[in-house]
């Protein structure tokens, strides 16, 4: 019966998750510690057992087939006989010369052993194609991840990109994706640049609003009246007004909702979160350019947006979010309604008494 030795080749196939189920079956099959479990790995190939029968060689290779290990089997020569004299046989025929392998050379990526080029690396075991696709693979997704993370810290208004696109990008993710747009908004700091979108919006959107107006109400204006209309003054008056009303609208408004924010519990982050909220919220402004149901469409979805934009940015449930921003109207609506009241009682009786007063 012939003898043979088993020699260990690595991973079956190429993987992290391979090579730690390998590891692990190492340690717990040949009661290897975690450092000798490692070491092993990185010797191959390496020769684990020899001078056994085939029917402990079956049983090494079931269980390194079982924990994911690569092996590779040869039978050893019997061994000599001690005693036995042996003539001399004819002497060996020459060996041939072996001409050294000038041919295209690989090196592993996983080992960095240098071999013959071929696909399987003859010390590690692995598929050298199928890791460098898994490798390119991870990269792309790595690469992919990065840019989604430093895409989300910053609004593209505020990440220092080209004008026109940051104006356009940061429009469409405020408009269509609010509640993400607002968290990166919320983290972000600063006044400026977020006045200026305010501003920007604003601009456009009344503008565009007033000279729709303009021409629509200008065909109901006899000729001899247009001779009189200082169109020069107007429109000056347009280019400084409209930015200044736009700026202080933001202001006010800012203020007046961090006031309503405060009493309401829901001031987590100071006045700066409430103003970027309220500032990038104008883009609303720019639903004024479709005439007739512009105005309106962009009230209520400025309302909507600053909703989101202080609930995100606070950090607060929406429930406090819609207190504060409706607080001024439910406020108004209020007083207009017990003004409605009261008024009426109150001319009532002053009607009376004059009436008193004259004798009727």
């Amino acid at each position: 019966m012939g003898l043979y030795k088993v020699i260990f080749l690595g991973l079956k196939v190429a993987g992290p998750e391979e090579e730690a189920r390998l590891t692990q079956g190492l340690q717990k099959r040949f009661n290897l510690t975690p450092e000798k479990a490692e070491s092993l790995l990185q010797r191959v190939p390496i020769v684990v057992k020899k001078g056994i029968s085939q029917e402990e060689m079956e049983k090494y290779v079931k269980v390194f087939e079982e924990i994911g290990g690569r092996v590779r089997v040869e039978e050893e020569p019997p061994p000599e006989f001690a005693g036995i004299s042996q003539e001399p046989g004819p002497p060996p025929p020459p060996k041939p010369e072996v001409k050294p392998y000038t041919g295209p050379m690989v090196t592993c990526p996983q080992c960095g052993f240098e071999q013959p080029e071929s696909d399987d690396c003859v010390k590690c075991g692995i598929i050298i194609s199928k890791f460098v696709q898994y490798q390119e693979m991870a990269r792309s997704i790595e690469g992919q991840v990065r840019e989604i993370s430093t895409e989300e810290k910053v609004s593209p208004w505020e990440s220092g990109g080209g004008f026109f696109w940051a104006y356009m990008r940061t429009t469409k993710e405020a408009l269509f994706s609010p509640t993400r747009f607002f968290k990166k908004v919320s983290a972000g700091e600063g006044y400026w640049s977020p006045l200026i979108y305010g501003i920007i919006s604003g601009i456009i959107g009344i503008g565009v609003s007033l000279v729709f107006q303009w021409f629509l109400f200008s065909a109901f204006i006899p000729p001899q009246i247009h001779a009189f209309i200082p169109y020069n003054l107007i429109l000056t008056l347009s280019l400084i007004g409209i930015p200044l009303m736009v700026a202080s609208s933001i202001f006010m408004g800012s203020a007046i909702t961090h006031l309503c924010l405060m009493i309401v519990g829901g001031n987590k982050k100071g006045y700066q979160a409430t103003f970027r909220a309220i500032s990038y919220s104008y883009c609303a402004q720019l639903f004024n350019v479709v005439p007739f149901v512009g105005s309106f469409i962009g009230s209520v979805y400025m309302i909507i947006l600053i909703i989101i934009g202080v609930r995100e940015g606070h950090g607060i449930s929406t429930g406090k979010a819609v207190l504060a921003v409706l607080l001024p109207l439910i406020v108004v609506l209020g007083l207009g309604i017990l003004a409605a009241i009261l008024l009426p009682m109150f001319l009532g009786g002053l009607g009376l008494g004059l009436l008193r007063g004259v004798g009727v």
